[in-house]
């Protein structure tokens, strides 16, 4: 039962989150954190998840930001600090916040497929309104929300 009310409260947190990213293309700071105890609340309760995948899942998404920082530095010949200026503080710490929802094969698919989906949204989203930024951490919450509830209610495990 806890189970339930912490993933229904997880889903609340993640409309919030969409929501005030494609706002203000900014998330509140305590946001990610009430995410990443709710996460923790469901790895704990659930038989699926294992604890030590987040810390997994945390080297993948630190390997993918020094591949970033070493791409741009490597474009401009010079080091180059990605954060907030190629990709928001709030979107690294939503990505942090999730990970112990998943195990790392589940969690490496959601990456790429989560990027794809804010691509392809961001694309749909600019016929109605020009936009420079992209709201990644909301198009991730739209898409985490997406999947919870085809597992959940329709056992459409697509990434978990």
């Amino acid at each position: 039962m806890i189970l339930l009310y912490t993933t229904l409260f997880l889903i609340v947190i993640l409309v919030f989150v969409f929501f005030q990213d494609l706002k203000k293309r900014t998330i509140h700071v305590a946001l990610p954190i009430i995410l990443f105890l709710l996460a923790l609340v469901i790895n704990y309760s659930s038989t699926d998840l294992k604890f030590s995948y987040i810390l997994y899942n945390i080297a993948f998404i630190i390997i993918n930001i020094l591949g970033v920082v070493l791409y741009f530095s490597l474009k401009n010949k010079g080091f180059v600090n990605p954060i907030d200026t190629y990709i928001g503080l709030g979107d690294i710490a939503f990505f942090l916040a999730i990970t112990p929802l998943f195990n790392l094969k589940p969690f490496i698919l959601f990456f790429v497929f989560g990027l794809l989906f804010s691509l392809l949204t961001h694309l749909g989203f600019m016929l109605f309104k020009q936009v420079k930024t992209i709201p990644l951490a909301g198009y991730l919450s739209l898409f985490l929300i997406v999947n919870i509830i085809a597992k959940n209610m329709f056992k459409i495990n697509a990434l978990f």
